[in-house]
C-alpha cells in the first residue's frame, strides 16, 4: 500500500469538495462560481476538508493489501 503525505491527502481532500462543489453547480445549472467562494471561504471549507481528510486517513488505514 502507498503511503501518503499529509500534504496529498490534503490535494486529494481539496480536489473532492472541489468536484462536490461542481457537481452541485452543474446540476443545478450554476455557471457561476461567486457563491461557492463566498460559502466557502472562512470556516466552511476548513470544516469540510477535516472531515475528508479524516475519512481519507480511515479509507488508507483500512485499505487491503492486494492478494
Amino acid at each position: 500500500m502507498k503511503t501518503y503525505t499529509k500534504n496529498e491527502i490534503a490535494e486529494i481532500a481539496d480536489q473532492a469538495l472541489n468536484q462536490a462543489i461542481l457537481h452541485i453547480q452543474n446540476h443545478l445549472g450554476q455557471t457561476d462560481g461567486g457563491i461557492a467562494g463566498i460559502y466557502f471561504s472562512g470556516d466552511n471549507d476548513k470544516i469540510i476538508l477535516e472531515i475528508l481528510k479524516s475519512y481519507i486517513r480511515t479509507e488508507i488505514n483500512f485499505a487491503e493489501e492486494p492478494a
